[in-house]
């Protein structure tokens, strides 16, 4: 079991972890919570062995792995993406180019020489196999797949990757490891839902030990057993998974209050007693007594209440009952079509995600309707009296160098006090002190927090959000959220954050080659919307468009219509016979897969050597079961890139 006995860390005058103790068994999934600089991340760094502590000692068990997953995942870019996760498996590599060389030696060599070769070759592919090595690519290449990186992106090398493929690589690489302890910063950074949703299934099946710090409460109450609280340098475990551990909190807070309730008014009664009688000296035995009884009374500490946030927006002005219409919006980079001819309508107090996967458009979207950048074509008409603000990175430009962070705010809404602005960056993680820093000095994620504090207190009556919870912990998380479901104007969001979307929106709108899927409700409901039927049954408009032709167009013929209809219903049965391929060679690789199991069970089992000719025969059949595994295998990957070459090239009708 892993154990951290009385481990105090600190940086400078800073404590950050104080006489802390923690056990974790194997094969536990612990959500590691704690507000930030609370001393998570420090405590990984500790556990992985990348730091030391100042005192006490952490105590691994004697052979397990670790495997951590900082926030910040992929600093290296060398190689190719599949190689990111083979690498981690040298003594794979090693033995497969020794395979080879004898190989190549063995087509020139013979008689004594053939003979040794020969046996060289079957010890080495023997280690192979015991090494996993049959197995290893196969796999590493469904991790990735389950990423959310398409088979052609397999041999890319990884400088061409943006810093978040480049984590999910590294991600990709702890998993293919699968160690005895996981150990992952904000995992779902940088992953689209949909990649999201696979990594859950993947940890909840796997057997290392997990410990995860994440602001995804979905991610938490899917995938932790247990939440590991760090609060002042200490930490205490609750049984459950985040909900639940919010609830359980506070019943403990409740019955703490009502112990030391009870404990005060008793010491009220002894006291009063004492300083009564402390002067009576017929009293003298009966008060020393107390005292000594006062001393010895048991007193209850109450946690502390945890500081709770809460702001609210301020009432929207009215805008025209249609706030924003998108029609045949089209809009591509370098030949590539990224919006196709989408529709949208947005009303009056309509709160509306906008989701799809990494690289769909939906920041371009955003931009488009704030006016930041044109569209290739169609219309984006804002309707009258619509007070727009966005916030996206480019916010960030906006603030101004030499002032604190508090004059920022006083110069955006001057007639608000000290004390209120004072209160909403507390909101935003500004506390004491906090508040005078020069914006010249504030890190990426304190300026983004600045920038968002300052657009709640003029949010006009139209709100663009590009991801509102990137670096905000889950108190700042619920304060927002709270303020956003009760704004009476209308919201257009994107965000990664599932519970956040089920909170705030009214619709949800994904974004899917370059169409728009939308839906009434919040994510939950927009999934099984979504999986309750196949995509190309699904709505490529959103409930709320204004049905009607792009201006200009002429009505189709007949013809047209019907030619079109039978080229959709073509490509519709060819992507579902490519989805039937993936899912048979998927269950062919897996019978392989559990043949060669079998096969290995039969082979470590003694009584095999005792029949004639059976171990023999087994290896020839094992032999045999991994060519058609590496047949299986390239027909797998074969249907899935032509699959995703169909789904990419589909086009749902106008």
């Amino acid at each position: 079991m892993l154990r951290l006995e009385s481990i105090t860390k600190g940086y400078g005058a800073r404590q950050v972890l104080d006489d802390l103790t923690w056990a974790v068994p194997p094969r536990t999934r612990v959500g590691l919570v704690g507000r930030n600089g609370s001393g998570k991340t420090t405590l990984l760094r500790l556990i992985s062995g990348e730091e030391e502590p100042d005192k006490g000692q952490v105590d691994r068990p004697r052979g397990a792995t670790f495997g951590y997953l900082p926030q910040e995942g992929a600093r290296v870019a060398t190689g190719t993406v599949l190689g990111a996760l083979l690498d981690s498996f040298p003594e794979v590599a090693r033995l497969e180019a020794e395979m080879e060389k004898a190989h190549d030696r063995m087509t020139s060599a013979r008689d004594r020489e053939l003979d040794d070769l020969t046996k060289l070759a079957g010890d080495l592919q023997h280690r192979f196999e015991v090494a996993g090595g049959f197995r290893i690519e196969s796999e590493a290449r469904r991790i990735l797949t389950g990423l959310g990186f398409a088979v052609s992106d397999h041999h890319r090398p990884l400088a061409e990757m943006s810093g978040g493929y480049r984590m999910r690589a590294a991600l990709g690489a702890l998993l293919l490891r699968k160690p005895d302890y996981l150990l992952l910063d904000e995992p779902t950074n940088h992953l689209d839902l949909d990649a999201v949703a696979w990594l859950e299934t993947f940890l909840a099946e796997s057997e290392s030990a997990l410990i995860l710090v994440s602001h995804d409460r979905a991610f938490l109450n899917r995938l932790a057993t247990s939440i590991a609280d760090l609060d002042r340098g200490a930490i205490t475990v609750w049984t459950g998974n985040y909900d639940r551990y919010r609830v359980e909190k506070e019943l403990a807070r409740d019955r703490q209050r009502a112990t030391a309730a009870q404990e005060a008014h008793r010491v009220g009664e002894v006291e009063r007693f004492i300083e009564r009688f402390r002067y009576k000296a017929t009293k003298a035995r009966q008060v020393q007594s107390r005292i000594k009884m006062l001393e010895k009374m048991k007193r209850t500490e109450v946690a502390p209440e945890e500081k709770t946030w809460r702001f609210l927006l301020p009432p929207a002005p009215r805008s025209a009952a249609r706030v924003l219409h998108l029609g045949g919006v089209t809009k591509g980079f370098d030949g590539s079509v990224v919006l196709d001819r989408i529709d949208l309508d947005l009303f009056r107090g309509d709160r509306v995600a906008l989701v799809g996967p990494n690289g769909c458009g939906k920041s371009t979207m955003l931009k488009i309707v704030a006016g930041l950048m044109g569209a290739d074509s169609g219309e984006v008409h804002v309707g009258e009296k619509v007070a727009m603000h966005y916030f996206a990175q480019h916010v960030l430009e906006t603030l101004t160098p030499g002032r604190t962070a508090l004059e920022e705010m006083q110069a955006w809404a001057p007639a608000r006090t000290p004390g209120e602005l004072r209160s909403l960056l507390g909101v935003f993680q500004y506390s004491g002190d906090d508040v005078f820093k020069k914006v010249d000095v504030l890190s990426g994620g304190e300026k983004n927090r600045l920038a968002l504090a300052r657009l709640m207190l003029d949010p006009g009556n139209f709100i663009l959000l590009d991801e509102p919870t990137n670096h905000l912990d889950l108190p700042a998380r619920e304060a927002l959220e709270d303020a956003l479901a009760r704004y009476d104007g209308t919201l257009l969001f994107v965000s990664h954050d599932r519970y956040f979307i089920n909170k705030v929106a009214t619709k949800v709108t994904g974004l899917v080659d370059g169409k728009l899927r939308t839906h009434d409700g919040g994510y939950d409901a927009y999934r099984a919307f979504v999986t309750g039927a196949p995509p190309a049954q699904l709505s490529s408009k959103p409930a709320s468009a204004v049905e009607k032709p792009p201006a200009g167009a002429s009505k189709r013929s007949r013809e047209d219509k019907k030619s079109e209809a039978q080229a959709r219903n073509e490509r519709t049965r060819k992507v579902r016979a490519l989805r039937e391929r993936v899912t048979a060679a998927e269950g062919a690789i897996a019978a392989a897969e559990a043949r060669l199991d079998e096969i290995d069970a039969r082979l470590a089992d003694p009584s095999t050597y005792q029949q004639e000719g059976l171990a023999r025969s087994l290896g020839d059949t094992k032999r045999a079961v991994q060519v058609e595994l590496s047949r299986l295998n390239r027909q797998w990957e074969e249907a899935l890139g032509e699959l995703e070459r169909c789904e990419a090239a589909e086009q749902p009708s106008p």
